[in-house]
């Protein structure tokens, strides 16, 4: 049984890893040749369900386990997200994937700058993870909506489409997401952020009194078996 979990652990890992693979060396490739094309990447969910944590790690003894043993694009996006080197932008209408709000909080650790932008009335508990680790959170306390859904890496890789950074999202929604390199794209998407974070400096305070959306940092108790 210990070299089966062994090498269902290494598979799991070797399937992590290159689940964002194809991504990462293009965008790679490109520092080193300009004739590499744009890597244009399209993400549908829902996912069908949650990935098992367990098996992730290689150790799910569960004999009928009823959550997903298979890289989910909520996992791509967290490969992704764990791959920035100098910055990552977030300007998200949804914060409460404790699965990518935890990559964010990893990748700061590390030494990477991470800014937040996020609308207030939309945030859970699970955003406080991010300000109480020390990042960087400018919200929306105005009457209107900050409806965006993007994220840019390492001011070259764009992160955009309907998903909200929701478990539920990823498991059951009907969204989508496209992952691209082209930097023209990214300038875009970069103007727009750095016009938000100056609109909204100096407003950090969240609202977590919204009914619902104050829940979703303790639904990791809930499930065992999977991080949401």
């Amino acid at each position: 049984m210990g070299a089966v979990s062994d090498c269902s652990f290494l598979l799991s890992v070797t399937a992590n890893i290159a689940a964002a693979g194809y991504i990462l060396y293009a965008v790679i490739s490109r520092s080193f040749k300009e004739t590499v094309p744009p890597v244009i990447t399209p993400l549908m969910y829902p996912d069908g369900g949650y990935q098992c944590r367990f098996w992730s790690l290689g150790r799910c003894n569960r004999a009928h386990c009823s959550l997903l043993h298979r890289i989910t694009n909520k996992t791509k996006l967290k490969v992704l997200i764990e791959s920035a080197e100098k910055t990552v932008d977030v300007c998200m209408f949804v914060l409460s994937c404790s699965v990518l709000l935890e990559a964010l909080i990893g990748v700061y650790k590390r030494g990477v700058k991470v800014r937040i932008v996020c609308d207030n009335m939309r945030i859970s508990g699970s955003a406080h993870m991010v300000q109480e680790a020390g990042l960087d959170v400018r919200v929306d306390n105005s009457p209107s909506t900050m409806h965006h859904k993007f994220v840019i890496i390492d001011r070259a890789v764009t992160i955009t489409g309907s998903f909200n950074w929701t478990a539920s999202g990823a498991a059951f929604n009907k969204e989508n997401v496209l992952i691209t390199d082209e930097p023209h794209i990214a300038a875009i998407y970069l103007e727009e952020f750095e016009k938000l974070w100056k609109l909204f400096e100096g407003s950090r305070e969240m609202n977590c009194d919204v009914p619902g959306t104050n829940t979703v940092i303790t639904r990791n108790n809930i499930f065992e078996h999977t991080r949401l």
